[in-house]
């Protein structure tokens, strides 16, 4: 007594002809009689491809940042911002052979040297070997603060 195949049958893909269940394309589209890849060669084709599009990815981000930075900041003065703020003037310089932004985090100290605040904010265009000044704000403060550092990368 023989046993039937309980698998559902499939289609050929190129075609759409009912096929076994261990095939992917009929042998009316498959006139040469070629071996079909397996679903191994196929999964691998594509972790391949993942893998480099992703090395290529990081690779153009690693060169579109190569000469930016690194910067140099500085707190050039602070002053009150009512109701609840302060108005710090930033001095940053960028050292660097290419224009670019940098990611500043200005943080306001009380007399202790405890943190008040902090706020991060992206600086303006900064051009290459050139320092630009600029004022940004520090919101939510309970107290005045007694100074406040920048650092910027």
């Amino acid at each position: 007594m023989t046993e039937t195949d309980r698998r559902p049958g499939r289609h050929c893909y190129k075609c759409g002809r009912e096929i076994g269940p261990d095939e992917t394309i009929c042998a009316i589209c498959n006139r040469a009689g070629m071996a079909t890849p397996s679903a191994t060669q196929y999964h691998g084709t594509i972790v391949v491809a993942i893998v480099a599009g992703v090395v290529i990815m990081a690779i153009a981000a690693s060169l579109s940042l190569r000469g930016i930075g690194p910067f140099a900041a500085e707190t050039v003065s602070s002053r009150a911002s009512p109701p609840d703020g302060v108005l710090v003037t930033v001095r940053l310089a960028n050292e660097g052979t290419k224009a670019g932004r940098a990611s500043c985090l200005l943080v306001a100290l009380d007399s202790a040297g405890g943190r008040l605040a902090s706020h991060s904010v992206v600086s303006p265009q900064v051009g290459a070997g050139t320092a630009i000044t600029f004022d940004e704000r520090i919101p939510g403060l309970p107290a005045s603060p007694s100074e406040v550092t920048v650092s910027c990368s």
